[in-house]
């Protein structure tokens, strides 16, 4: 029972980046749908820096649609008491928006390392039972300017980042993404 959960997240990002394909298909190939980025995020000393895929669904007479996204990271994050902790993301999401050239969008997001491995974040010193680690999500907005192939784009997001003993000094953090699409 414990690996099937991480085993489905597998799959299922599996299944969604084939679908691309047979997305490719039906829609055409004037637009890119698949991309990889590297992107970082801060908020004073604390900091998300990743690299990751996405894949665009949309119309290719429409431009409002969905992008997920799926990236390997690492945090540096400010406590409240005054420490830094330091952890591996896999931060997972969707960003529903207007996407042209000039782009704008909304976005949802959570860390499946957390949730897949129960990740207890450095707190293993402690041998009682956990006491408050909820699984880490994102909630934000962004606007970009794709001028194909490369994509640049600037976000503001609420990152909820917590461990069994500690919670991040702050939530909101910005930050900027640079992609390659093909």
């Amino acid at each position: 029972m414990k690996h099937i959960l991480p085993l489905f997240v597998l799959l299922s990002t599996l299944l969604s980046f084939s679908q691309n394909a047979n997305a490719r298909l039906l829609l055409g190939n004037d637009m890119p749908n698949t991309g990889m980025f590297i992107k970082s995020e801060f908020n004073g000393d604390s900091s998300i820096t990743s690299a990751g895929v996405e894949m665009m669904v949309k119309q290719n007479y429409s431009n409002f649609g969905v992008v997920f996204t799926s990236a390997i990271g690492a945090a540096v994050i400010d406590n409240k008491q005054g420490e830094q902790e330091e952890f591996i993301t896999w931060d997972n999401g969707m960003k529903l928006g207007y996407f042209n050239d000039f782009f704008i969008y909304a976005e949802l997001g959570l860390d499946l390392f957390e949730l897949a491995f129960k990740n207890d974040r450095g707190d293993n010193t402690y041998q009682i039972e956990k006491s408050n680690n909820d699984i880490d999500g994102y909630a934000g907005i962004g606007a970009g300017y794709h001028f194909k192939p490369f994509k640049i784009e600037v976000f503001t997001r609420a990152r909820q980042i917590d461990g069994d003993y500690w919670e991040a000094q702050e939530h909101i953090y910005s930050g900027v993404q640079l992609s390659f699409t093909f």
